[in-house]
Protein backbone atom coordinates (compact mmCIF):
# COMPACT_ATOMS: atom_id res chain seq x y z
CA UNK A 1 0.00 0.00 0.00
CA UNK A 2 1.31 3.45 -0.93
CA UNK A 3 2.25 5.77 1.92
CA UNK A 4 3.96 9.10 2.46
CA UNK A 5 7.78 8.89 2.68
CA UNK A 6 9.45 10.74 5.52
CA UNK A 7 11.91 13.59 4.95
CA UNK A 8 14.60 11.28 6.39
CA UNK A 9 13.82 8.65 3.75
CA UNK A 10 13.97 11.28 1.01
CA UNK A 11 17.35 12.54 2.31
CA UNK A 12 18.72 9.00 2.47
CA UNK A 13 17.74 7.92 -1.06
CA UNK A 14 17.97 11.15 -3.09
CA UNK A 15 21.27 11.22 -4.97
CA UNK A 16 22.55 13.58 -7.64
CA UNK A 17 21.56 12.49 -11.12
CA UNK A 18 18.94 9.98 -10.02
CA UNK A 19 15.21 10.64 -9.80
CA UNK A 20 13.63 8.64 -6.98
CA UNK A 21 9.94 7.87 -7.47
CA UNK A 22 7.53 7.10 -4.63
CA UNK A 23 3.99 5.81 -4.93
CA UNK A 24 1.65 7.79 -2.68
CA UNK A 25 -2.09 7.58 -2.02
CA UNK A 26 -4.04 8.64 -5.11
CA UNK A 27 -5.03 12.29 -5.08
CA UNK A 28 -2.62 13.22 -2.29
CA UNK A 29 0.58 13.75 -4.31
CA UNK A 30 0.39 17.56 -4.41
CA UNK A 31 -0.27 17.92 -0.68
CA UNK A 32 2.48 15.41 0.15
CA UNK A 33 5.00 17.15 -2.13
CA UNK A 34 4.17 20.52 -0.60
CA UNK A 35 4.55 19.13 2.92
CA UNK A 36 7.88 17.44 2.10
CA UNK A 37 9.27 20.51 0.31
CA UNK A 38 8.42 22.62 3.37
CA UNK A 39 10.18 20.07 5.62
CA UNK A 40 13.20 19.99 3.27
CA UNK A 41 13.37 23.78 2.84
CA UNK A 42 16.92 25.09 2.72
CA UNK A 43 18.23 21.81 1.31
CA UNK A 44 19.01 21.02 -2.31
CA UNK A 45 16.30 18.35 -2.52
CA UNK A 46 13.04 19.06 -4.34
CA UNK A 47 9.96 16.89 -4.51
CA UNK A 48 7.92 17.19 -7.69
CA UNK A 49 4.60 15.70 -8.78
CA UNK A 50 4.56 13.68 -12.01
CA UNK A 51 1.07 12.27 -11.41
CA UNK A 52 -1.85 11.87 -8.99
CA UNK A 53 -0.33 8.86 -7.20
CA UNK A 54 3.41 9.57 -7.47
CA UNK A 55 6.04 11.99 -6.25
CA UNK A 56 9.65 12.25 -7.41
CA UNK A 57 12.59 13.38 -5.27
CA UNK A 58 15.52 15.13 -6.96
CA UNK A 59 18.89 16.02 -5.45
CA UNK A 60 19.53 19.33 -7.19
CA UNK A 61 22.67 21.36 -7.76
CA UNK A 62 24.42 22.21 -4.50
CA UNK A 63 25.06 25.78 -3.39
CA UNK A 64 28.78 25.10 -3.79
CA UNK A 65 28.42 23.97 -7.41
CA UNK A 66 26.05 26.85 -8.16
CA UNK A 67 28.66 29.30 -6.81
CA UNK A 68 31.34 27.64 -8.94
CA UNK A 69 29.36 28.15 -12.18
CA UNK A 70 27.95 31.55 -11.20
CA UNK A 71 30.22 33.55 -13.57
CA UNK A 72 29.12 31.34 -16.46
CA UNK A 73 25.46 31.65 -15.39
CA UNK A 74 25.79 35.44 -15.29
CA UNK A 75 27.32 35.41 -18.80
CA UNK A 76 24.51 33.12 -20.03
CA UNK A 77 21.79 35.38 -18.60
CA UNK A 78 23.44 38.49 -20.10
CA UNK A 79 23.83 36.79 -23.50
CA UNK A 80 20.21 35.59 -23.45
CA UNK A 81 18.84 39.02 -22.47
CA UNK A 82 20.90 40.78 -25.13
CA UNK A 83 19.70 38.43 -27.86
CA UNK A 84 16.10 38.50 -26.63
CA UNK A 85 16.06 42.32 -26.62
CA UNK A 86 17.64 42.48 -30.06
CA UNK A 87 15.26 39.97 -31.62
CA UNK A 88 12.07 41.29 -30.00
CA UNK A 89 12.94 44.86 -31.08
CA UNK A 90 12.97 43.69 -34.70
CA UNK A 91 9.80 41.64 -34.33
CA UNK A 92 6.60 43.52 -35.13
CA UNK A 93 3.68 41.27 -34.33
CA UNK A 94 4.34 38.78 -37.08
CA UNK A 95 6.54 40.75 -39.44
CA UNK A 96 10.09 39.58 -38.97
CA UNK A 97 12.72 39.80 -41.66
CA UNK A 98 15.91 39.12 -39.75
CA UNK A 99 18.26 37.11 -41.95
CA UNK A 100 18.80 33.49 -40.83
CA UNK A 101 16.11 33.73 -38.14
CA UNK A 102 12.51 32.57 -38.10
CA UNK A 103 9.94 33.71 -35.55
CA UNK A 104 7.00 31.76 -34.12
CA UNK A 105 4.86 33.96 -31.86
CA UNK A 106 2.60 32.27 -29.32
CA UNK A 107 0.81 34.22 -26.62
CA UNK A 108 3.19 36.54 -24.80
CA UNK A 109 6.24 34.69 -26.11
CA UNK A 110 7.99 34.30 -29.41
CA UNK A 111 10.32 31.47 -30.36
CA UNK A 112 13.18 32.78 -32.46
CA UNK A 113 15.22 30.11 -34.16
CA UNK A 114 18.41 30.64 -36.11
CA UNK A 115 18.16 28.56 -39.26
CA UNK A 116 21.91 28.50 -39.71
CA UNK A 117 23.14 27.34 -36.31
CA UNK A 118 20.00 26.12 -34.51
CA UNK A 119 20.16 28.61 -31.62
CA UNK A 120 16.74 29.09 -30.02
CA UNK A 121 15.76 32.22 -28.10
CA UNK A 122 12.32 31.87 -26.54
CA UNK A 123 11.55 35.42 -25.39
CA UNK A 124 8.76 37.32 -23.69
CA UNK A 125 7.73 39.84 -26.35
CA UNK A 126 6.82 42.66 -23.93
CA UNK A 127 9.51 41.94 -21.34
CA UNK A 128 12.51 40.41 -23.14
CA UNK A 129 14.72 40.70 -20.04
CA UNK A 130 12.43 38.32 -18.16
CA UNK A 131 14.24 35.03 -17.59
CA UNK A 132 12.43 31.69 -17.60
CA UNK A 133 14.44 28.66 -16.42
CA UNK A 134 13.20 26.37 -19.19
CA UNK A 135 13.77 28.91 -21.97
CA UNK A 136 17.22 29.82 -20.63
CA UNK A 137 18.22 26.16 -20.51
CA UNK A 138 16.99 25.70 -24.10
CA UNK A 139 19.13 28.67 -25.17
CA UNK A 140 22.17 27.24 -23.33
CA UNK A 141 21.67 23.85 -24.97
CA UNK A 142 21.23 25.20 -28.49
CA UNK A 143 24.01 27.81 -28.29
CA UNK A 144 26.47 25.16 -27.06
CA UNK A 145 28.58 27.86 -25.35
CA UNK A 146 27.95 27.10 -21.69
CA UNK A 147 29.31 23.64 -20.83
CA UNK A 148 29.58 24.33 -17.09
CA UNK A 149 25.92 25.24 -16.89
CA UNK A 150 24.83 22.22 -18.91
CA UNK A 151 26.97 19.99 -16.72
CA UNK A 152 25.34 21.42 -13.59
CA UNK A 153 21.83 20.90 -14.99
CA UNK A 154 21.68 17.15 -14.34
CA UNK A 155 17.95 17.49 -13.68
CA UNK A 156 17.41 20.04 -16.47
CA UNK A 157 14.86 22.73 -15.70
CA UNK A 158 14.85 21.97 -11.96
CA UNK A 159 18.61 22.57 -11.60
CA UNK A 160 18.45 25.70 -13.77
CA UNK A 161 15.60 27.06 -11.67
CA UNK A 162 17.57 26.42 -8.47
CA UNK A 163 20.68 28.13 -9.84
CA UNK A 164 18.63 31.16 -10.92
CA UNK A 165 17.03 31.29 -7.47
CA UNK A 166 20.39 31.09 -5.71
CA UNK A 167 21.80 33.79 -8.02
CA UNK A 168 18.85 36.09 -7.25
CA UNK A 169 17.69 36.20 -10.87
CA UNK A 170 14.21 34.80 -10.08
Amino acid sequence: MASEPSPETIRRVATRGKAVVFDVPTGESIAIAQRLNAQLAGESIRVIVPGPARITALQLVSEEEARRVLPELEALVADFRERARSLTRRFDGGAFTEENWIAWPHGEHCRFENLENGVIVEANIEFPDRVDAYFLLLFAETSRRYPGILGACVHGYHDMYRMLELAGVL
